[in-house]
């Protein structure tokens, strides 16, 4: 329970940072750049540290198999590009709705996996109440946020809806990928358990390396960092969220191994949820019409019925 707790607590690190993030004028594009450098050198480490000193492994168990690479690269985008829409839907939207539809995303993977992996058939109860939290959280219902009217504002409005409808899907393919990235490896190597693991770690180092590569390349053709100087400031809150990158793997992995996914998944989704919900109301002011609220709740009834 300890560890679900703490992940919890490091998955609602990721919007309230970016919030944070804003209030201090701090660029969040340079700030997730430098969060994914710190991920893939705190990946790295203990990959070197284990070939090196573990004489059960090789430097060769943890090359990871070719068609790995470039779903890698795809995995790597896409977490830049998950947390950039973040930090932009964030400061548009709030913290609580951001939230809720990164969390809410995670019937798209389901979706994805039954259609194109072969895996079962998702129960269709939760689909309709995500598409339904989902519509009134950015619909024309819910399109004025943290008590500010937009109605007269199109642009504004639809860039609004547009930043929630990407952090929606940006994180749902996102999901989706990783179950790619661990099927093509548990494909080749289902019958030595300990080098899928090896692999998998590998994996999960070069995808932080992708995403920080990624994140440079965007820094540079947007112009952020001459905008924008690198200050200490800007370090530390990529520091911050580096490690609650990290410290969120490390206690679900931990987690997972007592618990079963089926009560993991829901309980950690539904926590983040609420925890982001209630920071953003209590911290940062953000008021919700009924129709968020109601989005809100029919997200979290989905979250809870989908495992």
């Amino acid at each position: 329970m300890l560890f679900l707790i703490l992940a919890i607590l490091c998955g609602s690190l990721f919007s309230i940072v970016f919030k944070l993030c804003q209030r201090h004028g701090v660029d969040g594009l340079q700030v997730t750049f430098l969060n994914y450098s710190i991920a893939f050198l705190f990946t790295l480490l203990p990959i070197i540290a284990r070939a090196v000193f573990d004489s059960a492994t090789s430097a060769g168990d943890f090359v990871p198999v070719p068609s790995s690479w470039p779903l890698a690269f795809v995995q790597g985008a896409l977490f830049m590009t998950g947390f950039s829409i973040m930090d932009r839907s964030t400061r548009k939207s709030g913290v609580a709705l951001t939230t809720v539809c990164a969390r809410a995303s995670l019937i798209l993977p389901v979706l994805l996996s039954w259609v194109l992996l072969g895996q079962p058939a998702p129960s269709w109860l939760p689909v309709l109440l995500t598409v339904a939290a989902m519509v009134l959280i950015v619909g024309p219902i819910g399109s004025g946020w943290n008590g500010k009217r937009v109605a007269d504002r199109p642009a504004r409005r639809h860039a609004t809806m547009f930043a929630l409808l990407g952090v929606f899907f940006v994180f749902g393919l996102s999901d989706f990928f990783l179950k790619v990235v661990q099927h093509s490896v548990e494909k080749v190597h289902s019958a030595d358990p300990a080098l899928m693991e090896r692999q998998l770690s590998s994996l999960t180092c070069i995808i932080f390396l992708m995403a920080s590569i990624v994140g440079l390349a965007v820094c540079l053709l947007s112009g952020s960092f001459r905008k924008h100087k690198v200050t200490w400031a800007t370090v530390g809150w990529g520091a911050l969220l580096g490690f609650a990158n990290i410290g969120c793997t490390y206690c679900m992995l931990r987690a997972l191994g007592v618990m079963s996914t089926g009560l993991y998944y829901p309980l950690y989704n539904i926590g983040i949820v609420l925890v982001a919900a209630l920071a953003g109301i209590l911290f940062f002011n953000e008021r919700l019409k009924w129709a968020q609220v109601a989005g809100l709740v029919l997200a979290v009834a989905a979250i809870a019925l989908s495992f």
